[in-house]
């Protein structure tokens, strides 16, 4: 710690004579992001930044209130519900792209077509195909969303997931252009694009046709860039100097000493993403392998000491969960099986299992090694010996997809939507996430999915993850916590969904 700090002194000497650009006085926000924006279209995208991104460019029909988590109308002036699985939405009047072109009927069907459309081949149709059935235009004014069958997360999946585009904007059908809107962007949402480099990143401002009465805040500063900086140290002196006011995903020791300095706030907030262990339970990888065995995976569970791991390695608002799920989220149902840290018991079991001398085991991670590394010390304790397989995210998929990865350091953000339904390819037949292969439980989550009764699918989720914890298909980890840097003169609550809304930060 002290040598980070004589660093961090010297990085302000070093950086005293930066010249600011981001400030107050010139109503100009700049964020840094850990990684560069690839691409302008969130269609093309999962990354987080452009999430963060799509929510500044482009508006929905709907947006999701993060305090209440309605679904509040917003390129519509209201939906409405005309059965199950039928929504009727009704477009404001005055909405335009940033073009100055009105928003029509025919651009949100063409919207939902586009996403839905496996030629397009855009990285959210996977969300939609699996409900979506038609999108038509009743009147000029007013569109029909129809599903499959009746599916909760409907109102969810056309917020995040069905972005807005006018008509024709990636050319014909046939001679489709995937990549029309890279570099040039033309939106719907309170920000329009002025500037993009890959390098260099975004330049936004807000824009002046954006429509009365959004339920998006317009509060923010009139302009904000986006600055692609993969050191946290150029991060630090960037703040120090003043050349950024804001930054996210901070690592823990980055954000702490940031914070004692006079010129900065760490901001420390909850998120939705979880962490945990996916274990071969079904035998995917091997019928006869010691995961099959619930004492094992029990053992698993006990052997692990996850209040250690929150309060040494994650740090913040970082809780310990027991589902793959933490409280306040809907459908997370608390009265489940809890497995304390227990190193004898966890042995005992192991023996009583047929394996007193313990197991190898081939450990995958893609992300958070020290707590991956934390863990295989934990399951050495007892005898599991965890030979860990770190990699990137795309040979991690590859090995998931191709189910040679008997066990798995996985996470999941729940794309910033707390709801147990939002997890649900972890559990459900088919996927290459679920390795439990439990035909009671993906009966459960497919049932819960199946309808829109809020209480009907509450008491589903509630014997899903019930099974699920007795049955101990997974070690469940940690909630994350989300660390936030921001200048003095910023004013930043953190959301408490983790999902960084530029647009409400203000100035104090």
């Amino acid at each position: 710690m002290k040598l980070r700090s004589t660093l961090l002194a010297a990085t302000l000497i070093s950086t005293l004579a930066i010249p600011a650009f981001a400030d107050k006085a010139s109503d100009t926000l700049v964020v840094a992001a850990n990684k560069e924006i690839q691409t302008l279209d969130s269609l093309y995208s999962t990354a987080r930044e452009n999430v963060i991104l799509s929510y500044l460019t482009s508006d929905q029909l709907v947006v999701r209130d993060p305090e209440t988590n309605e679904y509040l109308p917003a390129l519509a002036s209201s939906y409405s519900y005309v059965d199950d699985r039928t929504v009727d939405f009704v477009l404001r009047d005055g909405v335009t792209f940033h073009d100055g072109s009105p928003v029509t009927a025919d651009d949100i069907v063409f919207s939902f077509d586009w996403t839905a459309s496996e030629a397009a081949a855009t990285k959210r149709g996977a969300f939609i195909r699996g409900w979506f059935e038609s999108a038509e235009a009743l009147d000029d004014k007013t569109i029909r969303v129809s599903a499959k069958k009746p599916y909760p997360l409907m109102l969810r999946d056309i917020a995040m997931f069905v972005q807005t585009r006018k008509a024709g904007s990636y050319g014909s059908a046939s001679e489709p252009n995937t990549s029309a809107l890279t570099q040039e962007f033309n939106g719907t949402g309170p920000y329009r694009v002025v500037s993009f480099d890959m390098g260099a990143g975004v330049t936004l401002e807000k824009y002046d046709g954006y429509y009365a009465d959004s339920p998006k805040s317009t509060d923010g500063a009139k302009t904000i860039v986006i600055r692609p900086i993969p050191e946290w140290g150029t991060v630090s002196a960037e703040m120090i100097s003043g050349g950024v006011q804001f930054s996210y995903t901070v690592p823990d020791d980055t954000a702490q000493n940031l914070g004692t300095l006079p010129m900065v706030d760490h901001v420390p907030g909850p998120t939705t993403r979880i962490g945990f262990l996916i274990l071969d339970a079904g035998g995917v990888t091997d019928p006869e392998g010691p995961m099959t065995h619930l004492k094992v995976r029990q053992a698993m569970n006990h052997a692990v000491n996850r209040q250690a791991i929150v309060d040494h390695l994650v740090g913040g608002s970082s809780v310990v969960i027991n589902a793959l799920c933490y409280d306040g989220m809907f459908g997370c149902a608390q009265d489940v099986t809890t497995y304390e840290y227990d190193v004898e018991k966890a042995q005992t079991l192991l023996a009583e299992a047929g394996y007193p001398d313990g197991f190898e085991l081939e450990l995958w991670a893609y992300r958070d090694k020290p707590v991956t590394e934390a863990v295989a010390a934990d399951l050495a304790k007892v005898g599991i010996k965890a030979n860990i397989n770190y990699v990137k995210l795309s040979a991690f998929s590859k090995a998931r997809a191709a189910e040679e990865a008997p066990s798995m350091h996985g996470t999941w953000g729940y794309y910033a939507t707390p709801d147990v339904g939002a997890i649900t390819n972890h559990f459900a037949a088919g996927s290459n996430r679920n390795l439990n292969r439990d035909p009671k439980l993906e009966a459960l989550f497919d049932a819960a999915l199946s309808t829109i009764d809020d209480e009907e699918r509450a008491d589903l989720y509630a014997q899903a993850l019930k099974l699920s914890a007795d049955m101990a298909y997974h070690v469940p980890i940690y909630r994350f916590s989300e660390n936030y840097v921001a200048g003095k003169d910023v004013a930043f609550t953190p959301p408490s969904d983790g999902l960084v809304r530029l647009n409400e930060i203000t100035w104090k």
